[in-house]
């Protein structure tokens, strides 16, 4: 089990806001049917978010071929890419709740599109750069690692990495350390160079009404850490499954009530309703297993 642990951003922030629900949507043995019904709780904000860094892929790709998108062919490809991401996960929602998410999404898109980067691809003044597959994995040691960069820049001999964030939190100070994951990545692809000053990296994320950039430069030192980290987060996980298969009920839940609002396993955790009480009744549950345990 050791060695088929998987490192991602999504499975990182998950894993630190509720280890319970971690488990269930990445650790959780899939059925022999392979059907696992836990990814068809998605809510419809979490299916926009997903629709839009579809399309956003898409409209790159053409953007590297100089195909230009209209207003028009931007909403109607939203349009379908949401429809289907709520058919896949067997949702139902409202007509207008339906068309508030499409005009949230147009929006972000009309914001994204004046950064700055964008509009130095769009005028064509980096001819070298590539659309890049975020589903695209390296193994590092032991572990698979889903740290790809949405795009590669090649500005004055330095790869520019750039990871587009449909909704981020707040500042973390692991924010670099998380970023640098993307040069552990293209160090282990064939045609990026070795040397860690060789790159830049930049994450563009939707906060509180505006599309913020952070740049970082990556030394020898700080890959190093973020090699380390993601050591540290995959061991951690392990953990947690082993403690999972033990027992269940046991599982360390959401650390924070935020959490539990906007998460899909809400109606079937026993936090979901009452994330102090869960806590309490846990920690009950915890006396009586060690108590057990002592005995036998």
């Amino acid at each position: 089990m050791d060695t088929k642990m998987e490192w991602s951003r999504t499975r990182r922030d998950l894993f630190l806001k509720c280890p319970r629900a971690w488990y269930l949507r990445y650790g959780h043995p899939r059925p022999k049917n392979g059907i696992n019904d836990v990814h068809s709780n998605r809510r419809p904000w979490d299916l926009m978010l997903r629709a839009m860094k579809e399309i956003l892929v898409e409209r790159l790709e053409d953007l590297r071929e100089q195909k230009q998108w209209s207003p028009l062919l931007l909403e109607h490809q939203l349009k379908y890419s949401l429809q289907k991401h709520i058919k896949q996960n067997s949702r139902r929602i409202k007509k207008r709740y339906f068309e508030a998410l499409l005009r949230y999404a147009n929006h972000r898109f009309a914001l994204l599109w004046r950064c700055r980067l964008i509009r130095q691809l769009e005028r064509q003044k980096y001819p070298c750069w590539y659309v890049l597959d975020r589903t695209s994995s390296v193994r590092i040691g032991i572990r698979r690692i889903y740290a790809s960069p949405d795009l590669a820049v090649l500005i004055q001999n330095k790869w520019h990495l750039v990871r587009f964030d449909m909704q981020i939190g707040p500042e973390k100070i692991t924010d670099e350390l998380e970023a640098n994951a993307m040069v552990l990545w293209a160090k282990h692809q064939g045609g990026f160079p070795q040397s860690e000053t060789s790159y830049r990296v930049h994450t563009i994320g939707w906060r509180k009404g505006f599309w913020h950039t952070s740049t970082f430069q990556p030394t020898q030192q700080s890959v190093k850490q973020c090699h380390t980290l993601l050591e540290s987060d995959c061991k951690a996980m392990l953990e947690i499954h082993r403690y999972a298969r033990a027992n269940l009920a046991l599982l360390p839940l959401a650390s924070s009530k935020t959490s539990c609002d906007s998460c899909s396993f809400r109606v079937r955790c026993p936090g979901g309703e009452n994330l102090q009480l869960a806590h309490n009744e846990q920690t009950l549950l915890e006396l009586v297993h060690h108590s057990a345990s002592s005995k036998t």
